[in-house]
């Protein structure tokens, strides 16, 4: 990090909340287990080297690298979590949404270094979501892939799979990526019918969210069973079947928008 932005960050936001990044991780109070901590305090006593930042509002996102052993960490007062394991442990939705961009922020921005247009080195730009190329003046931005997914319902049952990546025992709705110059309403139906060999009728939008691993915009439907009988596709599924609310397996956890749409069908059912 160039000198002048050092110079900014020590003089305008040494008491401002701010998330950690390191690497794949992030670090936390080892007492409150909260990311967010004072960003001078936090930088003086673990001696952070700051690779980059940017300002979200009022809270400072930093991707940074640490030096000292994890018992020093410890006994300083802090813990370094996986990010993503940490994010599925956060009950308090408005720190989820905080992390969730922090992440999207940090991968981004260390994968966004050259110009891919003109091979320059590219500079960050502190309070806009936004890279510019100072030799080409081309601008860059954070990558989304648009996704979708569908929990699909027949009767008082829903459709649920698993693919080889998922942890042992979880199952979640069906989804995938949407095809160049394909609808999301076409990517749904295109994807039921590969992956899971059925048709579907009565799509309806349920909701959408940004999801950093690695870098998904989340397109969430519910459908109903049309017809067909489930064949799906070992290159996607390892399995996918059909369960009711009193038998359902592990799903995933509560910050993913699969989580809250099957939580919907739970709901519904218990109305």
């Amino acid at each position: 990090m160039k000198m002048t932005e050092e110079f900014i960050l020590r003089s305008n936001y040494m008491d401002r909340s701010t998330i950690f990044i390191i690497d794949d991780n992030v670090l936390i109070d080892y007492q409150t287990s909260s990311p967010l901590l004072p960003f001078g305090e936090t930088t003086n006593k673990l001696n952070l080297k700051i690779e980059s930042f940017y300002v979200d509002h009022s809270i400072l996102f930093v991707r940074c690298h640490i030096s000292l052993q994890m018992k020093k960490i410890l006994n300083t007062g802090f813990q370094i979590l996986n990010a993503k394991s940490f994010l599925n442990s956060i009950n308090n939705e408005e720190t989820q949404g905080i992390l969730l961009r922090a992440i999207h922020w940090a991968v981004w921005d260390s994968r966004l270094q050259y110009c891919s247009k003109c091979g320059s080195k590219i500079p960050h730009i502190l309070h806009t979501f936004e890279k510019k190329c100072p030799h080409c003046n081309h601008s860059f931005f954070p990558k989304l892939s648009p996704a979708v997914m569908v929990l699909i319902q027949r009767e008082n049952e829903i459709l649920l799979g698993r693919s080889a990546h998922f942890k042992p025992g979880v199952y979640s709705v069906l989804a995938g990526f949407i095809d160049i110059g394909e609808t999301a309403e076409l990517a749904v139906h295109r994807e039921v019918k590969e992956e899971a060999g059925i048709e579907i009728t009565e799509l309806e939008y349920f909701g959408s969210q940004s999801w950093p691993f690695p870098d998904s915009f989340m397109l969430a439907f519910k459908a109903k069973y049309l017809r067909g009988k489930i064949k799906i596709d070992k290159e996607e599924l390892e399995d996918a079947r059909w369960f009711n609310a009193k038998n359902l397996p592990d799903i995933p956890p509560s910050p993913s928008i699969s989580h809250q749409l099957i939580r919907s069908f739970i709901l519904n059912r218990a109305l």
